[in-house]
């Protein structure tokens, strides 16, 4: 596995404050920016170097399937499983597990020992109460006092409650950070250039609650939704290459979304596609 130099910078930064503080630490950086080489690297060292068992945690199985077939592919000699009750999948005895939260965070003790438990997309964490993550990693603590726990995000905060690390949250500090200004300044990213479409998005009859739309208010936004999409993409299809993306804020938006591209009749050999949630 070849690292970047940030990313090389990100995996001894989380090693140095593992070795020297006794709490966890949470990685920051963009989307893009290759956190699953970062999962995989630490992984791997934690398999091979120390002899230890990670579990690595998402939210939903569509990273699930992604998160362990990246793992499959850049650490080819790694035991990884799966737990899973979406999927059918419910390994339990391989070095590194790929889990969904909902399916396990009861089930600590059954999974046996773990060295490190790494959360993607950690700023699903909930800041205190009796959530999901903060029941699992309680009851892990139980079969292993020693368990650290590693978080990896792109926004350390939450609009409700403030910062994701804490002195008494599940992640305590962050122990690296890099942001896009700098990774486009060091030629790893892509500079953004927006370009406006020819229709107008109104968002004045959207509640918002918390900081954030709410879910249920957007369904009589789809057909509106849909036409705007597919407008965009004819206006900007001359624009295209051969690759774009679109950020959606569910798995079955953005399957939605696609079906769109392809009613506006992009090119067959554009119609590579990976769906994903932000």
């Amino acid at each position: 596995m070849i690292l970047r130099p940030y990313q090389e910078a990100a995996i001894c930064a989380v090693y140095e404050f593992l070795r020297t503080k006794m709490m966890n630490p949470c990685i920051v950086a963009p989307t893009g920016c290759g956190k699953s080489l970062l999962i995989a690297t630490i992984c791997h060292d934690a398999v091979t170097k120390w002899s230890g068992r990670v579990l690595v945690l998402a939210h939903v199985k569509e990273l699930l399937e992604q998160t362990a077939s990246t793992l499959r592919r850049i650490a080819p000699d790694l035991e990884v499983g799966v737990y899973s009750a979406g999927l059918g999948k419910r390994d339990t005895n391989k070095a590194v597990i790929v889990a969904g939260i909902q399916s396990v965070y009861k089930k600590a003790c059954d999974l046996d020992r773990f060295d490190l438990i790494i959360v993607d997309e950690c700023h699903l964490l909930p800041p205190d109460g009796e959530g999901m993550y903060q029941t699992f990693f309680r009851d892990a603590k139980v079969v292993n006092p020693n368990v650290r726990l590693i978080g990896l995000t792109a926004t350390p905060y939450r609009l409700k409650s403030g910062m994701l690390c804490g002195p008494k949250n599940l992640l305590n500090e962050v122990c690296y950070e890099i942001g896009v200004k700098e990774l486009i300044e060091q030629g790893f990213l892509c500079p953004l250039k927006s370009k406006s479409g020819r229709h107008k998005v109104d968002c004045g009859g959207l509640h918002v609650r918390a900081g954030e739309f709410v879910a249920c208010a957007h369904e009589h936004w789809r057909k509106r939704r849909r036409r705007l999409l597919g407008d965009t993409v004819a206006d900007q299809r001359p624009a295209f290459r051969t690759d774009f993306r679109c950020f959606g804020r569910s798995c079955a938006k953005n399957q939605r979304n696609y079906r769109t591209f392809v009613e506006t009749r992009m090119r067959p050999r554009d119609r590579r596609h990976a769906f994903g949630g932000t």
